[in-house]
């Protein structure tokens, strides 16, 4: 890492106040009082006792985790970089994972999640040069970038994470440089977790006979999107879009009613929300975009608004969103699965969906247009498509025993357990291609993916595993056990569940 010039934070603060260097959107970048008669005023404090003394009410949740998790030393120690995730980013978080509260996860599940946001050396958007990324090593480990982001409006603005080596989209800082006596905060509106990209799994080959699996369709009742623009405005009537430009944003909402009775929802091996883009709009944009279940399902589509749409809660799936450039547009799927599993064990009769796109704010005109469900007689209607299993050709590779030292966590590999395609079979068995999904969870420890809690019938690829995103978190007690159902990409299933015992140290 190259050596870099620390400027005074002084200095900062009269390039602020007289706009020579930023404009005027740069003077949003620090948001203390205090500092415009004080530009030393935040080094006489620590970011915990500047959280402490309520002037960020945003951030409270940060604190409240760090000292759960017993980092606040760990944290304070030196000179570094904190990534500081607000309130609304750490309940997403806990969302996704099943709980309201963080003291429902074991306080080592909420070490390892917060470990990742501090790494060594202050570095501010005037430390870095134009478009310069450094990459520092987090508390966890695992590599962390920092990049500042060179627009003709906005010279000095960071972003996290934002590197080819990595499978989710950049995370604009909405808050930094604020210069503490234990290093420099960043704030940002969504968790970073560390996620190597991945070869997506394959599309089925032409030919795979399912005529002895189960199939089921579950249609859409009601479709429309909201618009940050119009907030009293209803679009019932027109195409869902994605937008997630600045005071430009459209979120979609899909609801699914009266789900039909399955006998096979243990051995469910497919269940993808299925829509067509009808067109992408932005040069070189390939949207991501996210589905999200809704904090309730009691909405209309002729009535959705903005201001009275309903909450986001857990991050059930992303998906980049392709089109083919015809008028016609293109089918796109998201694969839901562990999420309608959930769903039909909870006994739920309705599945409330809502989708944004997680990128494309920084690319003019970025938009995706989803054809309607009522356009041509309905031949574009959006579903979930569920499928039952047929046999597969696999065959384990090997499993180990997992060696965990107490209250420790271990990164879990292909030497744990693993699975491979027959010698004789006619299909593409690469790791992209193998998954496992979680029948039955730990007793005295926690599954981690990315760093968030498994829940029952969470899927990962044999990729996914090789590239350490899945993780055993001793929390207490001796030995443990945890079991997987092996899955194909094609929909086969292994016969047999693999149980992986786990032994403390």
């Amino acid at each position: 890492m190259r050596n870099v010039i620390m400027k005074t934070h002084k200095k900062l603060i009269l390039m602020l106040l007289l706009g020579t260097t930023c404009t005027v959107s740069c003077s949003d970048l620090l948001k203390d009082y205090k500092l415009d008669t004080d530009p030393d005023f935040l080094k006489s404090m620590t970011l915990l006792d500047y959280i402490a003394q309520g002037r960020d009410t945003t951030l409270t949740l940060y604190a409240e985790a760090v000292a759960y998790a017993d980092l606040n030393s760990i944290i304070s120690e030196g000179n570094k970089t904190r990534v500081v995730p607000t309130n609304s980013a750490i309940r997403t978080v806990l969302t996704s994972a099943g709980v309201s509260r963080l003291q429902d996860l074991p306080a080592n599940v909420v070490r390892g999640l917060f470990s990742y946001l501090t790494f060594s050396g202050a570095f501010r958007s005037i430390d870095l040069e134009e478009n310069e990324t450094i990459e520092g090593e987090s508390l966890s480990g695992e590599p962390m970038f920092l990049t500042r982001v060179v627009s003709s409006t906005d010279k000095y603005r960071l972003v996290v994470n934002r590197s080819n080596q990595l499978g989710t989209p950049p995370i604009d800082v909405i808050r930094q440089d604020y210069v503490f006596k234990d290093g420099i905060a960043h704030v940002v509106n969504y968790f970073p977790t560390y996620q190597k990209a991945i070869t997506p799994t394959d599309p089925v080959p032409e030919g795979v006979d399912y005529s002895e699996a189960k199939q089921d369709r579950i249609l859409v009742t009601g479709e429309t999107h909201v618009y940050e623009g119009g907030k009293n405005t209803n679009y019932d009537t027109q195409s869902p879009q994605l937008v997630a430009r600045s005071g430009v944003r459209r979120y979609t909402f899909f609801r699914f009613d009266d789900l039909p009775a399955i006998d096979y929802v243990d051995d469910l091996v497919s269940a993808r929300l299925r829509f067509r883009v009808r067109q992408i709009n932005g040069s070189n944009y390939e949207p991501i975009c996210g589905v999200y279940e809704t904090t309730h399902s009691d909405w209309t589509a002729p009535t959705l608004t903005w201001n009275n749409m309903p909450g986001f809660g857990q991050e059930i799936a992303t998906g980049t969103l392709t089109w083919n450039g015809t008028s016609a547009g293109v089918w796109n799927e998201i694969n839901i699965t562990g999420y309608v599993q959930n769903a039909y064990q909870e006994g739920k009769s309705v599945i409330s969906l809502a989708l944004q796109a997680l990128n494309g704010a920084n690319i003019t005109s970025s938009s995706v247009q989803i054809w309607h469900s009522e356009t041509s007689n309905g031949v574009y209607r959006q579903s979930i498509e569920l499928m039952g299993p047929i046999p597969s050709e696999m065959e384990i590779n090997s499993t180990s025993p997992v060696a965990v030292e107490n209250n420790g966590i271990v990164t879990l590999t292909k030497e744990h357990f693993s699975m491979s395609g027959s010698p004789s079979s006619q299909y593409t068995y690469t790791d992209n291609n193998i998954l496992f999904a979680l029948i039955e969870s730990p007793t005295n420890g926690t599954l981690t993916k990315y760093g968030i809690p498994m829940k029952k019938y969470t899927q990962f690829t044999q990729e996914e595993l090789s590239n350490g995103a899945i993780k055993y978190v001793h929390n207490s007690g001796g030995s443990d056990t945890f079991q997987l159902k092996a899955l194909d990409y094609i929909g086969g299933v292994y016969s047999d569940l693999l149980p992986i015992s786990v032994t403390v140290q």
